[in-house]
């Protein structure tokens, strides 16, 4: 046992402190003969912990060419551990399978090496081991280096625990250094420096350590915008950590500071100082790792890269790029630097998108535009591998946002192209781009849920513990909810969250597939897309920009045109500014004073869609973006001349049939779909028990349609929780009528049924697909706006579950007027069989029947309702009363013949 922890100790201090690349001998990758027969004696005496260690001895030589080897180890063994030395020995395998993948660059290997480490460290203790410095600690260094940054902290605050426990004012310092690093990537800046004083208190100030806490503090700053402070911090961290050349970690985190010193130096247009400290970073790195490092390396050949961009270097700025990417991928071996690396070379790497994406920027200075924009879409595919490695939703859409920033660019550049060559190659990237860009998380979300429904087997341990495992996080979601003040329920979540994350990870290794269940779209998919588009539609797909936005319209043909809108921000701020005032404010401001708001309306029709033409044989689906998926399109104006009869406004609706979709490709998933044949399940609750909440007038909604059509029907104290979570999942439509909380400024959204609310995350493990779900509720369609995923709405709920098509709110909608148009809704519905036509047809008829009452005109109370998702038709099984006929005419057929039967016998009489 001495032997091993002894050997685990020089280890870490050799490897991490300076790595010196060994002699690699000739025997490196096959095994000598002496090797050989040393292991078959030891396995020969049974001695399966020095065979252990001779296989390790072995790859200390030379861990690069011989980690295969060492990642072997479990399969070769004939027998697993049974002694306490036994059991350490395996240990100190798993934690240096660890170390060495993340030496080589494979951080998703080291992570699940150091995951196997714990999980085995909690299994069977091991009181003579130092789990926070063998595993915790470059377990959650690993995470952040991934990008994960919730997990890392679920990690970090498992170290802290520790640390505080055993008194350690070094260990608890470092950890809160490693989750300021963590909240600041995330943008929680408060916390970020909460944590990082915290440090600072418990760090000695004669320490490197405390020139890393200094570092942080510096990036704190630099992110808030105070870059003269951050240089202050920064130059102090950097006398601090320039004392211990000869202390291990002293070293490396002298290299991140220079690199944070030159990052506040191009913040503050200090290129030359910028350029220094950043080639200081390089030389430190190439003189104390010449053969290791690679991930930290690239990172400086980015940043020098950026700098050499800046100050007017195009040709140097490429080459470090491209040295980034030769450090990342060693087996590349371009033709050239215009050459792409394949995407099967791709890996979950944030640096790999920052090099590409620094490629892309440089090229089209150097008049390679084509070149550019290949590398864009190379963007893409490393962005989506990088999403695949996340468990946390959070985590893949601050990737998401990252990607959308770079999508903006793309798409300039091929517009550019498209106008120059008119070559329709350019359109279709354009759609591509703007694809890759949107909805990807709720496209992942939809085919991972259909995966989980088909490949859920009764005898599947893993996916029986995932079940239980995912009702604990909602158990713990709802008591957060309940009781925000109790400091229990986050540690608790985040450990059962911790622990699905594993189990998601050994499924997806069992399954031999990525967390997604699909690949990235291509040109090939985008036309299969397109073919999916039934002959009479036409779909407009909006890529709403910071500076410019499109609009892409296509139908089963393909792309028919592409349509610019210049200086687009204003216009996104317009439509925040239009939906606030006119809409968000109930519908007082409009009738109060109909003619701004007539005028605000048409002119943001006429920045979207000035000269063109509807046709009246087509119908339209939009993909609205940004800002533009908050506004009802039914109610934009056609024209400017205002008229005082509300009657006569020129509403788009009264032209087109519209309906909506996030994507092309979520739509493509909504249409492609089975769904149920028929089947209606409603649940209508007035007011919830106990709640403090206005009375409802569902039940006349109630009483109508359950006249109407046949199927489940619960009315308030029926539409329990229970029955919600029961029915719901086997009908073909789903109604639901009550209160709901849904708008942006809500932390919890959700439902409101008579004993309990139904949460937004009560939807996050379920998969069902009604063919659609009415949400007869208030701003179903509202919620927090998420960078390139759409609004965080109710509605988007539903669809990530596999909904077919959903109904729903963006306002307040007024209640009576509520049931009125859905009524209509469900009659046109058994006539058309279409969502999209049937609501836009009850529309006009709830018009029609108020031609006597000009303020119910007002779009307030007509646009409010959406319908988004496929445009299949949809089954509906009518009350049929042929069996009343049948028994009323009995009953008259038998009177008549009593009648008959007694006036003949009073003849005869």
């Amino acid at each position: 046992m001495a032997h091993c922890l002894y050997k685990v100790v020089i280890q870490f201090i050799v490897y991490c402190c300076f790595f010196i690349q060994s002699y690699a001998s000739p025997d490196s990758t096959r095994l000598p003969a002496s090797l050989q027969k040393q292991l078959q004696e030891l396995q020969q005496k049974d001695n399966l912990e020095q065979w252990l260690y001779a296989r390790i001895d072995y790859v200390d030589a030379a861990p690069f060419e011989r980690i295969n080897f060492l990642m072997e180890t479990q399969q070769a063994a004939w027998r697993s551990y049974t002694t306490y030395d036994e059991r350490v020995a395996w240990f100190n395998l798993l934690i240096l399978q660890g170390y060495y993948q993340l030496q080589t660059g494979n951080i998703l290997s080291s992570i699940n090496a150091y995951e196997t480490a714990l999980a085995f460290y909690e299994a069977y203790p091991l009181p003579d081991v130092d789990i926070v410095s063998y595993v915790l600690k470059p377990l959650g260094n690993n995470y952040t280096r991934l990008a994960d940054y919730n997990t890392a902290l679920f990690i970090h605050r498992k170290t802290l625990a520790l640390a505080q426990q055993r008194k350690d004012n070094r260990e608890i310092a470092a950890t809160y250094s490693n989750m300021a690093i963590c909240t600041r990537w995330k943008g929680e800046l408060l916390s970020a420096m909460q944590y990082c004083k915290a440090g600072i208190e418990k760090a000695d100030p004669h320490t490197p350590l405390y020139g890393l806490l200094l570092s942080t503090w510096a990036d704190i700053l630099t992110e808030q915008g105070t870059y003269d402070s951050a240089a202050f911090v920064i130059e102090r961290s950097l006398q601090q950590l320039r004392r211990y050349k000869n202390d291990t970690d002293a070293v490396y985190w002298y290299g991140s500071a220079l690199q944070m010193a030159a990052r506040i130096s191009m913040e503050q247009n200090k290129h030359v100082a910028a350029l220094q400290y950043a080639r200081q970073a390089l030389q430190l790195f190439n003189r104390y790792y010449p053969n290791a490092r690679q991930r930290e390396k690239a990172k400086v050949n980015v940043l020098l890269g950026d700098l050499c961009f800046k100050t007017g270097k195009p040709e140097d700025a490429l080459q470090y790029y491209q040295q980034s990417l030769q450090w990342l991928l060693p087996s590349w071996q371009p033709a050239n630097l215009l050459e792409v690396p394949a995407e099967a070379l791709l890996y979950s790497e944030n640096t790999l998108a920052d090099a590409l994406a620094g490629k892309a920027m440089v090229l089209p200075v150097l008049n390679k535009p084509e070149a550019a924009l290949e590398h864009y879409i190379t963007v893409f595919m490393a962005g989506r591998k990088l999403r695949a490695a996340f468990y946390y939703t959070e985590s893949k859409l601050k990737e998401l946002q990252l990607t959308r920033m770079r999508a903006e660019a793309a798409m300039h550049l091929a517009y550019k192209l498209w106008t120059t060559t008119k070559q329709k190659k350019y359109q279709e990237q354009l759609l591509l781009i703007a694809e890759l860009s949107k909805a990807q998380v709720l496209a992942e979300e939809r085919a991972a849920r259909l995966g989980q429904a088909k490949n859920v087997h009764p005898a599947d341990s893993i996916a029986r513990k995932a079940q239980r495992l995912q009702e604990v996080i909602i158990y713990y979601q709802h008591e957060a909810a309940a009781a925000p003040g109790n400091k229990n329920i986050p540690a608790l979540l985040q450990a059962a969250e911790y622990e699905l994350s594993l189990l998601n990870k050994k499924n997806k290794l069992r399954n031999n597939n990525d967390s997604t269940g699909q690949s990235m779209i291509s040109l090939a998919q985008l036309h299969h897309f397109f073919q999916g588009i039934p002959p009479q539609v036409t779909a407009l797909e909006f890529f709403a920009g910071r500076d410019n936005s499109y609009i892409i319209e296509m139908d089963n043909k393909g792309i028919s045109g592409v349509r610019l809108i210049a200086n687009s921000s204003a216009l996104q701020d317009t439509v925040q500014q239009f939906m606030q005032q006119w809409f968000v404010k109930g519908p007082a401001p409009m009738m109060n004073t109909p003619q701004p708001f007539f005028r605000q309306c048409y002119e943001i029709y006429a920045r979207l869609f000035t000269g063109y033409n509807w046709l009246k044989d087509r119908r339209y689906l939009l993909i609205p973006d940004g800002m533009f998926s908050y506004l009802p399109f039914d109610a934009l104006l056609t024209h400017g001349k205002f008229s005082h009869h509300y009657q006569e406004w020129p509403f788009l609706f009264k032209q087109a049939s519209l309906s909506q979709a996030y994507s092309l490709q979520t739509w493509y998933q909504q249409q492609s779909a089975l769904y149920p044949a028929n089947g209606f399940t409603g649940f209508f609750v007035s007011k919830g028990k106990g709640q403090p909440q206005p009375v409802l007038s569902v039940m006349q909604e109630y009483q109508s349609l359950q006249g109407m059509i046949k199927g489940n029907y619960f009315p308030d104290s029926m539409a329990t929780w229970q029955n919600f979570t029961t029915y719901a999942s086997s009908t073909g439509i789903l109604h639901i009528s009550t209160h709901a909380v849904a708008s942006v400024q809500d932390s919890f959204p959700y439902l409101q049924l008579y004993d309990q609310p139904f949460y937004l995350f009560d939807l996050r493990y379920r998969s069902f697909s009604p063919a659609l779900v009415v949400l007869g509720a208030c701003k179903t369609a509202d919620g927090e706006w998420l960078a390139g995923e759409g609004v965080n709405s109710l509605s988007r709920g539903f669809t990530a579950a596999g909904a077919g098509g959903v109904v729903s709110g963006l306002w307040n909608v007024n209640d009576e007027t509520a049931i009125g148009i859905l009524q209509h809704f469900y009659r046109q519905l058994q006539q058309r069989k279409d969502p999209a036509l049937a609501l836009h047809d009850a529309r006009l008829q709830w018009l029609q029947e108020h031609t006597d009452n000009a303020t119910l005109h007002l779009p307030y109370y007509w646009a409010g309702f959406v319908y988004s998702g496929h445009l299949q038709p949809v089954g509906m099984d009518q009350h049929n009363n042929y069996w009343w006929y049948l028994v009323a005419g009995g009953m008259v057929l038998l009177v008549t013949g009593m009648v008959l039967f007694a006036r003949r016998k009073k003849t005869k009489q």
